[in-house]
């Protein structure tokens, strides 16, 4: 049987759930940078989330006063390249990546390619499924901002589902890769899709911190919120998600973050079959006889214009029953 999820312990993350949230805490003092051991806990805890079904979100936050995912480690990207002199091309690199994948999946894979000359690759590789996994993921991820937010904190939180951010002076939004002749590595696209093409280069030529306000200009974040009142709003918008249907939610997170990528005819086919499998399994069936019978009360009217607040709630119909708390 798999780890519940609030029962794992990590270099990182510090994890506590209450319901069927779980929040995360960064903690990798004093300056909260990514680093290599933060994404192999991010992957055992996205990998735990999806087989957790008592998870319906997850709240990510940083665990350091002042600081958000402030970017990656610069000293460990330096080692890597150091590690690793020899050019790769951008072709070389990707077969190479092709193979790691192929590697890791063998039982001893990945920790013959820890201790590899291509060690440094198989960080990427496994933070590319990292941010899969949360785009598909069963549970809703909310971003909590409270403070810098910058490099590959900033692009594994644009494939969050949810970024709120405090409205406070310390919270910034930074992408510098260019400035140090680099790329982004996993969120360019999903940052492109959320503010467009040209912002997003700006943003990255311009390389400056960007403030919480501009921000939620550019639709980078969700909404802004008192700084202290940051996680309160974030558990609050939380619980009331938590009540989605994970299968549901899943399936439509696929919808919107995978569709834009195939053809317009694919593209329906798999989002009607989605439609299509959630009208006949599932909680849907109950809730549509619900929503009928207080349809029925008010006269056939509506009930999303007559009695909407139960079911923005969840609690119109409990669409997690069954699954374990």
């Amino acid at each position: 049987m798999a780890p519940r999820t609030r029962d794992l312990t990590f270099d990182t993350l510090t994890v506590e759930q209450d319901g069927r949230v779980v929040t995360v805490r960064i903690c990798a003092p004093p300056y909260n940078f990514m680093t290599a051991q933060m994404q192999k806990d991010l992957d055992t805890l996205t990998t735990a989330v999806d087989d957790d079904p008592s998870v319906g979100a997850v709240i990510v936050t940083g665990g350091v006063p002042g600081r958000y995912i402030t970017h990656f480690d610069i000293a460990e990207i330096f080692a890597a390249s150091e590690h690793n002199a020899r050019p790769l091309s951008q072709k070389a690199a990707r077969n190479l990546m092709r193979g790691i994948d192929v590697i890791e999946g063998l039982p001893g894979g990945e920790r013959a390619l820890e201790r590899s000359p291509v060690s440094g690759l198989l960080n990427v590789t496994r933070f590319n499924e990292v941010v899969l996994r949360i785009m598909r993921s069963p549970a809703i991820y909310i971003a909590a901002i409270g403070g810098p937010c910058g490099g590959g904190g900033l692009e594994m939180s644009a494939c969050f589902d949810v970024r709120l951010a405090g409205d406070d002076d310390s919270v910034g939004f930074i992408l510098p890769e260019l400035l140090i002749g680099l790329t982004t590595t996993v969120g360019g696209q999903r940052l492109a899709q959320l503010i467009g093409p040209a912002k997003a280069l700006e943003m990255m030529l311009e390389g400056r911190m960007y403030s919480a306000h501009e921000a939620l200009h550019m639709g980078l974040v969700n909404r802004l919120v008192p700084a202290d009142d940051l996680m309160d709003e974030a558990k609050v918008l939380a619980a009331r998600y938590a009540r989605r249907n994970r299968e549901t939610v899943a399936a439509q997170k696929r919808i919107f973050n995978e569709g834009l990528h195939l053809s317009t005819a694919e593209s329906l086919w798999i989002e009607g079959a989605s439609n299509a499998s959630a009208i006949l399994s599932g909680p849907a069936p109950k809730a549509l006889r619900k929503w009928l019978g207080m349809q029925h009360e008010h006269n056939g009217d509506s009930v999303f214009l007559t009695d909407l607040q139960p079911w923005l709630r969840g609690e119109a119909v409990d669409l997690s029953a069954g699954e374990e708390t």
